[in-house]
């Protein structure tokens, strides 16, 4: 398809008819009679308009830079202007974002940056509301005020809420449960010591296992818990607070998913330190950003890491890649990828010799390779958006 443009036109206007015409079934998505350097030169008078305002939103708000370009554009206009349609919008961040690199983006993708946009924008708009005296028709809050959380906080907090549970009476319960957390050493000391436990071990086979922690403990015959651990509410680990439950058995099986915290009997034998370190670092280990993915794989000698371009189970199938088979399982504990916008859950971690990747590589995406290695340096981009952009859309579609 053919397109002429009016010199006269807004560059809105300009972007809107490139827009409109775009073939992505085409080898070239771009329409004849208009240029790639044209499209950039639209483009950038349009970031001129806009850009400080997109800019601003980004650093005030929890909005990402995908998000706050594509809100603006499309919802804001200046006096005489009109809105870019999603496929302006589209053109907009290719040749802003990629150096026209690759294709614009698809009308889909962007209305997934603005249906994110505006979702968080209601939830903003519905918080300010609260700010003047209740009663409130829902009746969430007592008394209310702002709360600004990031969305990785805000899900972990969804993660805690009990059935039935305002946001409010779930902080408050969390608060009051603080107070009242004791040390996994002090936990296994009373066990060990009032009960005769000789095993104590977490359970990680369930999913989010770090949310409500499932201690098993052995003893040889029932009896009540000890006071100090009747008593809590938390266990302590590394200095942060976790719910748990407690199982105890006679003769607790020693599965490959329990995560021994200590054992007096068995051969060899678990001291307390070694296992609550080795709990905290799992704890620390399960939720991850790419940036601390790619940082611990360095330090263990990896060389690169890849992602499946097909899901594994309800997540992610990463592969770290080394040189030669490693001693150690590396992101053993990992459940969890933080991204700008969302969580992203793992469901298979495979590591990888290079000889490896190459046979699978049609089925992998490179994320990140080191620049000492045997396969081409690639590094991750800063931007979490632009990391995020690296993941299939196959698995993206996974996360919450």
């Amino acid at each position: 398809m053919s397109v002429d443009i009016e010199p006269e036109w807004q560059p809105a206007t300009k972007l809107n008819v490139i827009g409109g015409a775009l073939d992505f079934t085409a080898l070239d998505p771009l329409p004849e009679g208009v240029t790639r350097d044209q499209i950039e030169e639209i483009c950038y008078t349009v970031r001129e308009l806009y850009g400080d305002y997109v800019d601003e939103i980004v650093a005030e708000t929890t909005l990402s830079q995908r998000e706050a370009q594509t809100w603006v554009l499309r919802t804001l206009a200046h006096d005489g202007t009109e809105p870019l349609s999603y496929e302006a919008i589209g053109l907009y961040i290719w040749a802003i974002g990629r150096a026209t690199e690759g294709d614009p983006l698809s009308r889909t993708i962007v209305t997934d940056y603005y249906d994110r946009a505006e979702a968080k924008v209601e939830r903003a708009e519905a918080t300010v509301k609260r700010t003047g005296p209740p009663p409130y028709p829902d009746d969430v809050y007592d008394d209310p005020a702002m709360l600004w959380v990031d969305a990785p906080v805000a899900e972990r907090l969804q993660r805690y809420r009990r059935a039935n549970e305002t946001f409010s009476d779930c902080l408050a319960r969390l608060l009051d449960e603080s107070g009242t957390s004791i040390p996994l050493e002090t936990f296994v000391e009373a066990y060990r010591t009032e009960r005769g436990a000789d095993y104590v071990a977490v359970d990680t086979v369930y999913p989010d296992w770090d949310a409500e922690l499932r201690v098993v403990v052995g003893v040889s015959d029932a009896g009540t818990e000890p006071d100090v651990v009747a008593d809590a509410a938390a266990l302590r680990v590394a200095g942060q607070s976790y719910d748990f439950t407690i199982s105890e058995e006679s003769d607790p099986v020693h599965a490959d998913s329990h995560l021994v915290v200590y054992a007096g009997t068995a051969d060899p034998p678990v001291p307390v330190a070694d296992g609550t370190d080795r709990l905290g670092t799992a704890l620390a280990g399960v939720e991850r950003s790419l940036p601390d993915l790619v940082s611990q794989l360095r330090s263990v000698g990896a060389t690169a890491l890849t992602i499946g371009t097909e899901p594994a189970g309800a997540g992610a199938h990463l592969f770290p890649v080394f040189e030669a088979e490693p001693d150690t399982e590396p992101l053993a504990a990992l459940e969890r990828i933080q991204l700008d916008d969302r969580t992203l859950d793992v469901g298979r971690v495979s590591p990888m010799t290079v000889a490896a990747y190459r046979e699978h590589s049609e089925t992998t995406k490179l994320l990140w390779a080191r620049g000492d290695g045997p396969l081409e340096q690639r590094a991750l981009p800063d931007d979490p958006t632009d990391r995020r952009e690296l993941l299939p859309d196959t698995v993206l579609r996974t996360s919450t």
